[in-house]
């Protein structure tokens, strides 16, 4: 039996309307001290859930600032410290880059972002993130 062309039409329109979101994976780390000021913003404060970026070419010359992304731990970096992730995800906006931060990570979250998480003795965790 053959699906009605009108039916078979609004199937696809229905499945149009939905965009594929693929997560990118990458490292975050954490930042302890207060935040102000910043790249992006100066000394105007943005909030507790910001994050400074690590990646030059993420950072594409400050493009990024503003842009929100959800950030879920999928893994350890530390092969001492397993299952750091507690299965929850934050979203930060992006207000710095930190060129000069010592952990190779793609975003550093604030503490509270980063135990919503992982644990914070992790340190870093592998990460999906989107925007």
């Amino acid at each position: 039996m053959a699906i009605p062309k009108n039916i078979f039409l609004v199937i696809i329109g229905f499945l149009a309307t939905f965009s594929i979101v693929l997560a990118k994976p990458g490292i975050a780390s954490f930042y302890n001290s207060s935040y102000a000021p910043s790249k992006c913003y100066g000394t105007k404060p943005q909030g507790d859930m910001v994050a400074k970026v690590g990646s030059k070419s993420l950072w594409d010359g400050g493009a990024i600032c503003g842009k929100k992304f959800n950030v879920t731990c999928t893994g350890e970096t530390n092969k001492y410290l397993l299952h750091p992730c507690t299965g929850k995800s934050v979203v930060v906006k992006i207000v710095d880059y930190c060129p000069e931060c010592t952990a190779d990570a793609t975003f550093y979250l604030p503490e509270k972002a980063f135990e919503t998480i992982s644990m914070v003795m992790a340190f870093e965790v592998k990460i999906d993130y989107v925007q």
